[in-house]
Parts: C-alpha cells; sequence; structure tokens
C-alpha cells in the first residue's frame, strides 16, 4: 500500500467562496504539479533493470502533451477573461482617478511635460500663463458678471416697462 504523505497540497480542499478565477489556476497548477511528479516516478522507474525504456519515454511524451494540451486550452480561456477583465477594470479605475483628481493637475502635468521637452532641446509646445495674469482674468470677469447683475436688478423687467405704456 503506497503512502500518500508529503504528496497534498498546500492548497485547502474546500472550495473557495473568494474567487472563481483563483480556483480555476490552483486546478490548473494541480494538474501540473501532478504530472510533474508522475514524470519523475516514471523516469525513476525507468532506472530498473527490467523496464522498458523506451515504453516509458513514450508514456513520458503522452503525458507531457496531455499536460500540454491542457495547458494551452485553460491558459487560451483564460487570457481572454484576464483581458476581458483587464479592460472593465482599467475603466473602473480611470473613473476613480477621475473622480479624486483635481482638476487644475493638467496644468502641472503641462508645465512638467514642456520642462523635459526644454531639457530635451525641442520647442516648447503650449505656453503657460503665470497665475497673476490668470487671475486678473478672473477678477475682471467676476466684476463684469456682478455688474451684469446690478443692471439687470436696476432695469424694470420688459413687462412692466408694458404695463406702465398702457396706463
Amino acid at each position: 500500500m503506497a503512502v500518500n504523505e508529503g504528496i497534498r497540497s498546500p492548497f485547502t480542499t474546500q472550495p473557495s467562496a473568494l474567487s472563481p478565477k483563483l480556483r480555476i489556476y490552483e486546478r490548473l497548477y494541480l494538474l501540473n504539479q501532478g504530472i510533474d511528479h508522475v514524470v519523475a516516478l516514471l523516469r525513476d522507474m525507468e532506472k530498473f533493470p527490467f523496464a522498458d525504456k523506451e515504453s516509458v519515454q513514450s508514456a513520458v511524451a503522452e503525458i507531457e502533451e496531455v499536460r500540454c494540451d491542457m495547458n494551452a486550452d485553460f491558459t487560451e480561456h483564460l487570457a481572454d477573461s484576464e483581458r476581458f477583465d483587464e479592460g472593465r477594470l482599467w475603466k473602473q479605475r480611470r473613473a476613480y482617478e477621475k473622480k479624486w483628481r483635481d482638476h487644475d493637475d493638467v496644468y502641472i502635468d503641462v508645465e512638467r511635460r514642456e520642462e523635459e521637452r526644454k531639457k530635451q532641446g525641442l520647442p516648447p509646445r503650449v505656453g503657460v500663463v503665470p497665475h497673476s495674469a490668470v487671475a486678473e482674468e478672473e477678477q475682471r470677469w467676476e466684476d463684469q458678471q456682478e455688474w451684469k447683475k446690478r443692471r439687470a436688478k436696476k432695469r424694470p423687467s420688459n413687462a412692466k416697462r408694458r404695463a406702465r405704456g398702457r396706463s
């Protein structure tokens, strides 16, 4: 009777509730580990004086062929699944980044890129307006908006003007 001590997998035999993908990778690992064990046993058996070495080598080749076939089938399917998940999760991550990112960071990125171009001896692609000039323009715009609001409050509405004209 063979002793199975030391052959056990480090993985639990209970199915993982966390990730179906993890179970697939675990099983693929266990398959490859098991095939390695079988091939090692056959190579040991090949050393017996009465062993038909050609028969053992043929069996090893057949077992390795099955391993390659199973690995190829599973990894092709897994690669498609991983690429799909990669795209979905990339979109999700980008959405979080957009949500958390300060919209003005783009200007910092442009400044950094322009510095890189300058170090490489390339001409600038954009000009960055100093903050003081932007602040002046923003203040001018805000003043203009305030002036429009005050002017609108001072003017009577068209309906009030028409009503006065009828009296």
